[in-house]
């Protein structure tokens, strides 16, 4: 118990940075498993009539499958599993129950094998976000996979307990802004092939998601848009760039060409490199552009506190210390006694094995570094 206690007040720590939204609710998600274990999460945002506005999934997005659900299932052929998605508008703020669709009729239905069942989903547990207004904010929901146990009243629990804080959350940072300074997210760069001319010739399993995300969001629209427009059109853009700078009909290589774009869902960067024929004095015949995401440094500052052998009030106390404040005006923003605060440095101290202020600033520096070439191993 003492574990789940710990991510949660991670949760809220989270809440705390006072992120856009967009920014806010992929690191909620990734911390959210801590709590609730899952397979994959997701969030969708709506209107307050209970349409789909855009939704953000961890992992890749299958366009076919997605496609194919705004096409056939969404607020359609769903109801021949299960309540259409508009009926959200309806529901109170809380937890919908896993039983609800853990059963042999829904694993029988169309939706299941042909939109759950292909992206590895089997049984669902969502959470339905309402505003201070009693407005509907959105939708959490958690995928468990066909050889995961089922959801228990102890997981549905644990996430009821959760919603109220995210609600708030997502309230009082609703305006989008961009957030600096910025680093690598964990997600693993994603690489496309385009023709000098601009033909899309191939792409990995993840690009078109950061696309979209750049985009504002996935969505029926945005899946129904040319990637080469996607973005204020960063892939057409980065491409020009890259023309400008080597013509393709030319043999001499030049450096990579760099841009970033910036949307809700933090900064898209693309850079793009001339490919030519291996072993051949021959002018390049494609481009390869590679996509990350950058996320804000709080972000990655709270993921590496949380992988650290630390208790909460640790981590408050390491977090405030790596700020560069001094300890009385820690106790002041902690609400405790200087001397909790030291005692908290000093047990901080001997978990990361550090003798400094300084020292400990490497050290968390380090775990972030580590974190992100652990993304990009992956």
């Amino acid at each position: 118990m003492g574990r789940k206690n710990d991510a949660a007040q991670a949760l809220l720590e989270l809440y705390a940075l006072e992120l856009p939204a967009e920014q806010l609710v992929p690191a909620v998600l990734e911390a959210l498993h801590a709590i609730v274990p899952s397979a994959r999460n997701l969030f969708d945002w709506t209107d307050e009539q209970g349409q789909l506005l855009h939704y953000y999934v961890e992992g890749p997005v299958d366009e076919a499958i997605a496609k194919l659900y705004f096409a056939e299932f969404h607020n359609r052929r769903e109801a021949e599993a299960m309540p259409v998605f508009q009926s959200l508008r309806s529901l109170p703020a809380g937890v919908r129950s896993a039983d609800e669709l853990d059963h042999a009729g829904f694993h029988r239905s169309a939706l299941y094998h042909e939109i759950w069942r292909p992206q590895g989903f089997h049984t669902r547990l969502e959470g339905v976000l309402r505003g201070s207004r009693g407005q509907l904010l959105g939708s959490l929901v958690l995928y468990r996979g066909p050889h995961d146990p089922s959801f228990s009243r102890d997981d549905e629990r644990r996430l009821a307990l959760l919603l109220p804080g995210l609600a708030a959350a997502l309230e009082a940072c609703a305006a989008p802004a961009q957030t600096r300074p910025l680093v690598p997210s964990p997600e693993p760069p994603q690489t496309l092939l385009i023709t000098p001319d601009g033909e899309l010739l191939h792409a990995s399993h993840a690009a078109m998601r950061l696309l979209m995300l750049a985009d504002g969001g996935l969505s029926a629209r945005t899946l129904a848009r040319p990637p080469m427009q996607l973005a204020d059109g960063l892939l057409s853009r980065v491409l020009a760039r890259l023309r400008a700078a080597s013509p393709p009909d030319r043999l001499a290589p030049v450096a990579d060409v760099t841009l970033q774009h910036d949307g809700p869902f933090g900064c898209i960067q693309a850079s793009a490199q001339w490919l030519a024929p291996v072993g051949q004095r021959e002018p390049p015949t494609m481009a390869q552009v590679v996509l990350a995401r950058l996320e804000a440094h709080s972000v990655a500052l709270a993921r590496a506190l949380r992988t650290l052998p630390l208790t909460a009030g640790q981590r408050a106390v390491c977090r405030e210390l790596y700020t560069g404040r001094p300890q009385g005006e820690i106790a002041h923003r902690l609400g405790v006694a200087q001397a909790t605060v030291v005692d908290h440095i000093r047990k901080v101290y001997r978990a990361l094995q550090v003798s400094s202020v300084l020292d400990l600033r490497q050290r968390i520096d380090q775990q972030v570094g580590h974190l992100g070439l652990q993304a990009e191993a992956g």
